[in-house]
């Protein structure tokens, strides 16, 4: 005979409303997760208003020109931005939207992957949950992730291939040493670093941060014994072999450009002014409380990996941190070297984010939990709104010359009147009606904002070689009996290119002065040329200007 068991009491109303055990665990971990959409969908949608409210900026336009010849190389960049951009003009056309669809694309797939990464180094669970919402957040936030990604320039593919790059690497230092799960993570940081590299040649510093980290730790060093990082080195070149095959045929003319930019001796500044400004830049990229937590953050995993280097295991998540602050640390020291000799623009150590953000979502410290990351994020945020708001409507108290912003505004109308010029009966009597400027810049606006779309040349006088020069030009191209249409600045130097260039023609006359403006500001003015009948057209320079010539 089975005795009877005493039953439990009946719950009160109070034990009732109590979380399941886990429970509440479990809730907490869908709300990091819910948290993390609501920032990568708000992100996505200031970028896209944002791309509806700012006009093509000149580089803009001149990337879109290298998608009507899609080669494996440009003169200033792999062709990876010309993908991207070639792939939103098949689905929307020639048109502001469709040059920057792919770039868009890119910066989703940056923000879920670094999502996916945040969650990983974290742990998974609540802790990833809650880290991936941070990760969501930041990349909301700082300047350089949401303002810097909705422009069509080689960064978006960058970003968005650096970080998957990252995840494949976290993933591949978290497997067992020989195991076919780290081999698989290899191959996949291998693919996309092959086209961070297609992206940018920036790219590179990413896989010198990971050697230079693999050398510095003994646990990482032991990953050198593994086939899993040179199955992804392999791959990579090999998806970069095309640049470089690329840059053989043309005389190694993009990496000679590239790397004369970044250390030809500039008398701008001093040493330590350059220096400044290059951490200026990139405060202002990440905003400055977030940069300082950035850097404290890449500060601890640096020192705590090195100081567990005689005990950690390969996989534990120090030494994994370790690689993401050293990976983070190598592109900053880069540029330090390069500003000793030039300045840098702010955007060039953008590598240095990636890691960085993933290491600050998932750093637990009081300093990254405290009220300074709420104040970073609200700074940030506020900094974010500001900016929205200047490039909807010029609200700062900033000369026309001196708004970034401004220099996308004003090229309708200076297209509209060159088209104006081109029908104009001055020119009749010639056979073809041309349209030229004198830099690549002015020339991509104007060809894009044409109702044809047509070439437009850039004469490239006395200005920084290009893209331009690579193609057919102006040498090559007006016949005898030709005419056409060019822009150059309304001052004296501009009406001496006017004349100058009048010399081809048996005519020239001086056309109408057209103000670019940003609202009520006058950003700057260009004086259009009209000239008939080619005649003394001269042919076109045996080499390329000097690589060092202005800009």
């Amino acid at each position: 005979m089975i005795a009877p068991t005493a039953s439990a009491p009946p719950l009160t109303v109070e034990e009732r409303r109590q979380p399941l055990p886990g429970a509440a665990a479990g809730g907490a971990e869908a709300a990091g997760w819910r948290w993390a959409l609501i920032w990568i969908v708000v992100a996505a949608l200031l970028r896209a208003v944002l791309s509806s409210l700012v006009p093509l900026l000149p580089d803009e336009t001149y990337y879109w020109l290298w998608t009507h010849r899609i080669e494996a190389g440009y003169f200033d960049h792999p062709p990876g931005i010309a993908f991207l951009i070639r792939l939103g003009t098949l689905l929307f056309g020639e048109t502001t939207i469709g040059v920057r669809t792919g770039p868009a694309i890119a910066a989703l797939l940056t923000h879920v992957t670094a999502v996916m990464a945040a969650w990983y180094l974290a742990g998974k669970g609540e802790a990833g949950a809650r880290s991936a919402s941070r990760a969501a957040l930041l990349l909301l936030v700082i300047p350089i992730a949401t303002l810097g990604l909705v422009l069509a320039t080689p960064d978006a593919a960058l970003f968005a291939m650096a970080t998957a790059a990252i995840l494949g690497v976290e993933r591949a230092l978290a497997a067992p040493l020989r195991s076919w799960s780290g081999f698989g993570w290899w191959t996949l940081a291998g693919v996309c670093l092959g086209a961070a590299f297609v992206a940018k040649y920036t790219a590179v510093l990413l896989p010198l941060g990971l050697v230079v980290a693999c050398l510095m730790h003994p646990a990482l060093r032991a990953r050198f014994r593994e086939g899993g990082p040179w199955w992804a080195s392999v791959i990579a070149l090999t998806l970069f072999a095309p640049v470089v095959l690329w840059n053989y045929v043309h005389e190694w003319i993009s990496f000679r450009f590239q790397l004369g930019h970044g250390f030809n001796p500039s008398v701008r500044g001093s040493v330590l002014s350059r220096e400044l400004e290059l951490l200026g830049g990139q405060a202002g990229l990440a905003s400055p409380i977030l940069f300082v937590l950035l850097a404290m953050t890449v500060w601890y995993a640096a020192r705590d990996g090195w100081r567990s280097r005689h005990s950690a295991q390969s996989t534990d998540a120090s030494v994994r941190r370790f690689a993401l602050a050293v990976i983070s640390v190598v592109p900053m020291l880069f540029f330090a070297v390069s500003a000793s000799r030039r300045s840098v623009e702010a955007n060039w150590p953008a590598l240095i984010y990636p890691s960085a953000v993933l290491l600050l979502a998932t750093e637990t410290r009081t300093f990254a939990m405290s009220r300074w990351w709420t104040r970073g994020v609200a700074f940030a945020a506020f900094l974010l709104l500001v900016v929205s708001l200047q490039a909807w409507r010029p609200l700062l108290p900033l000369a026309p010359r001196k708004d970034p912003i401004a220099r996308a505004h004003g090229w309708v109308a200076l297209a509209a009147a060159v088209e104006r010029a081109r029908k104009d009966p001055f020119l009749d009597g010639t056979v073809d009606r041309w349209v030229a400027t004198n830099r690549y810049q002015e020339s991509a606006e104007v060809a894009f904002h044409l109702p044809d779309q047509p070439m437009v040349f850039s004469l490239n006088i006395n200005s920084r070689p290009n893209q331009f020069d690579l193609w057919e030009t102006a040498y090559d191209e007006v016949r005898p009996g030709d005419g056409m249409v060019a822009v150059f600045d309304d001052n004296p130097d501009g009406d001496a290119l006017g004349v100058r260039v009048g010399a081809w023609f048996a005519e020239s006359k001086r056309g109408e002065a057209v103000e670019l403006r940003r609202g009520d500001g006058v950003v700057t003015t260009r004086r259009i040329w009209l000239y008939r009948i080619a005649r003394n057209v001269p042919a076109r320079p045996r080499e390329l200007p000097s690589l060092s010539g202005a800009r």
